[in-house]
């Protein structure tokens, strides 16, 4: 990761100035154990991804253990750190990955906001918790960013793209990256922000259940739905990926953690105050071809076993 930075010049510097207290969370700069099936994606600090045990007390949705995502003030990697942005996350493989362009597929976990605070436009450091992207210069199919509590203006918004089921707030929401860059969709269209699916501080400490279904569409045939807590919140139809990023890659992959997006609205708004120390959970992750096999609840009331 190191020389790696050292290429872009200007990242090693960072690096540098961080690494003594890297290596001293841990005892070495290292590369902790992510799930099977999963790689780190930029993520070189040790405390970035931790599993979290319930019997060291951390929460844990079901069995005896969870991911624990933190992204601290500093943290960042590769080409990261010149954006400037930072995330604490990890990478589907397509070892693992079921998910085609065009192909009906589920996922289903649950999420824990243990740090997260709200903000505004101002300060926003535009946070992504979870995200399906296929990579490379491709801007993301689909990811769930939260706003400024002022930002978002769903009732002026095209009611064919801004497919809400009812959510009268909430500052965790759906965003088409890629579809609303590619068409051009400004404030009529809400910029992409299709859906609101909660309120983080309101969900603070406490377990969310989140279920997407999609077919990662091109045409309007493309749909995207979402429920939170086996409610639907969002319940989209029609394109969600581009010709043009349908024709660099038919596999789009899952992300999740916690991803800064972009720094600067925050240094300028608080004349580059540290920014706060963002820790989540993730428990459950799965995915697959029907909602039977992938809902956490199901498997619950089934007595399946954990994702451990």
């Amino acid at each position: 990761m190191l020389v790696a930075c050292t290429a872009l010049g200007g990242c090693l510097s960072v690096i540098e100035q961080n690494i003594t207290r890297l290596a001293s969370d841990t005892g070495a700069f290292g590369n902790p154990s992510v799930p099977q099936g999963y790689t780190r994606n930029f993520s070189p600090a040790p405390h970035n991804f931790r599993y979290g045990l319930r019997t060291a007390g951390d929460p844990v949705r079901y069995g005896d253990r969870s991911e624990r995502f933190e992204l601290r003030n500093g943290d960042c990697g590769g080409s990261d750190c010149l954006e400037p942005r930072s995330r604490a996350e990890i990478r589907m493989t397509d070892d693992i990955n079921p998910a085609r362009v065009g192909q009906d597929t589920w996922y289903s976990y649950s999420f824990y906001n243990a740090t997260v605070p709200s903000f505004t436009k101002e300060n926003s450091l535009r946070l992504v918790f979870g995200q399906w992207t296929v990579g490379g210069d491709n801007r993301p199919v689909f990811r769930f960013l939260q706003l400024g509590t002022d930002e978002g203006d769903f009732d002026a918004c095209d009611p064919s793209i801004c497919a809400e089921t009812g959510a009268a707030s909430g500052d965790l929401v759906v965003h088409l990256s890629d579809i609303a860059n590619a068409r051009g969709w400004g404030s009529a269209q809400n910029d992409g922000y299709v859906c609101r699916l909660f309120d983080m501080q309101a969900k603070r400490g406490t377990w969310v259940d989140i279920t997407v279904n999609t077919n990662f569409g091109t045409g309007p045939d493309g749909y995207l739905r979402v429920w939170v807590d086996d409610t639907l919140k969002c319940d989209y139809s029609g394109p969600l990926v581009s010709p043009q990023t349908a024709g660099s890659s038919t596999t789009p992959h899952h992300r999740r953690g916690v991803f800064s997006t972009w720094h600067k609205r925050w240094d300028k708004a608080t004349n580059n105050a540290p920014k706060p120390n963002l820790i989540v959970y993730y428990d459950e992750f799965r995915a697959g071809r029907s909602h039977f096999e992938t809902d956490i609840r199901f498997s619950i009331a089934s007595g399946s076993q954990p994702v451990d």
